[in-house]
């Protein structure tokens, strides 16, 4: 009678594992369409909040051509128009955008952390060999 709850249990624990590897999606780079003016909008909240409240400007266009937002700081350009580079630069902070199933993701690759987006318009960026 053991051998035989033991068995089931065994059963029972490799099937509800093997659902759950099914269900597992993994994340790819994404990329949005052209008119994501709504997501744009929640883009800037996710990074501000991100960077704790800090307001950085973030192009229209992001997130269309690439999956990856990079934020570094501003260049610094002397009166002359030569733009002077500080020799200790800042680290560039990188924001990713991904897609997991059907919802769209964005990821902090320093911290990994994800904030999902409301929008899920973003489609799998192709990769040119």
């Amino acid at each position: 009678m053991l051998k035989n709850k033991s068995l089931l249990s065994s059963a029972v624990l490799v099937a509800g594992l093997s659902a759950c590897s099914s269900n597992a999606v993994e994340p790819v780079p994404a990329i949005l369409p052209a008119d994501s003016s709504e997501a744009r909008a929640e883009i800037i909240d996710i990074v501000s909040n991100a960077l704790g409240g800090k307001k950085v400007p973030i192009a229209q266009d992001v997130f269309q051509e690439s999956s990856r937002l990079l934020l570094g700081p501003k260049p610094v350009t002397a009166t002359n128009g030569v733009t002077v580079y500080d020799s200790n630069p800042a680290p560039v902070l990188v924001f990713e955008l991904i897609k997991r199933g059907d919802n769209c993701l964005i990821r902090r690759l320093d911290t990994m952390e994800t904030w999902p987006l409301t929008t899920q318009l973003c489609v799998k960026r192709e990769v040119i060999k």
